[in-house]
């Protein structure tokens, strides 16, 4: 009897809690006695929390607070970039340009291979002899451009794995935000704003555009610079009345209160 109650639980728990909530809000709006309307409240809380008791365990109640503030920090972030243009302008421009020039290095490469798989396409007796010794001169370098090439790529992956360091560092600081979608199963889901203490257990790779780690994964990152608090100024304080005639001694009026009108001065005895 109590594991098909639990299997019933499990698969009907939840729009029966929700069947005894609108229960208590038709029985609170019609019915005169209190009791009824508590009664179902309090059966609805208790199958609910039956039901999804091990998601309550798990449930990591201390980091709803940092995914707020999180959330709103990321309203006020002006534009966001992909990990790649983030590290460009927010890590360290030696690496970025390190990594740059291995690029496009690599990118010349590619163009001469493909220039020389063409001319052996070609047939020979179409061939021209400027074309020919073209040729051969490519087959003795392709060893060459083969080993540069493989150089170029593995100084583009190192400077990479360092700017994904550096960029995660930033993130894990509070510094930079990030939004991704989460993937369950392989299965993208709405995008949403990731934590920043994830970021001490996540792993960042910005050649793929993914992070993951701890049994999380989040792909189609987007990074944003944290908007800076602004500072309010107090205002400055009224300046006192001056001398317009710089007399030593001399007594400044003070200005009349509001609805009070100044009281003229008697004149003066004449000597």
């Amino acid at each position: 009897m109590k594991p098909q109650l639990e299997r019933w639980i499990k698969h009907y728990g939840g729009p029966a809690a929700g069947g005894l909530l609108a229960l208590a809000f038709i029985s609170g709006v019609l019915a005169s006695n209190y009791a009824y309307p508590l009664i179902f409240l309090a059966a609805a809380g208790g199958l609910a929390a039956y039901r999804y008791r091990e998601d309550l365990k798990t449930f990591d109640f201390w980091a709803l607070e940092e995914w707020a503030r999180t959330r709103y920090d990321a309203l006020g972030v002006p534009e966001w970039h992909s990990p790649h243009q983030a590290a460009e302008l927010y890590c360290s421009q030696v690496v970025v340009r390190t990594r740059n020039e291995a690029a496009t290095e690599m990118n010349t490469i590619m163009m001469e291979l493909i220039k020389g798989q063409e001319l052996n396409a070609g047939a020979l007796s179409d061939m021209s002899m400027t074309d020919f010794n073209a040729q051969q001169n490519f087959e003795s370098l392709r060893g060459e451009r083969n080993a540069r090439y493989d150089a170029a790529q593995i100084r583009y992956n190192q400077c990479n794995a360092s700017l994904s360091r550096e960029l995660q560092t930033y993130l894990a600081r509070g510094h930079l935000l990030a939004k991704g979608m989460p993937m369950r199963d392989n299965t993208p889901l709405a995008e949403r704003v990731i934590p920043t203490a994830r970021w001490r257990v996540m792993t960042l790779d910005i050649a793929k555009g993914q992070a993951f780690g701890y049994g999380w994964q989040y792909g189609g990152l987007v990074v944003g610079i944290k908007p800076k608090p602004q500072k309010r100024t107090p205002p400055p304080p009224a300046s006192a009345p001056r001398n317009p005639n710089n007399v030593p001694g001399a007594r400044v009026p003070r200005p009349p209160r509001q609805g009070q009108q100044a009281r003229p001065r008697p004149p003066r005895p004449s000597a």
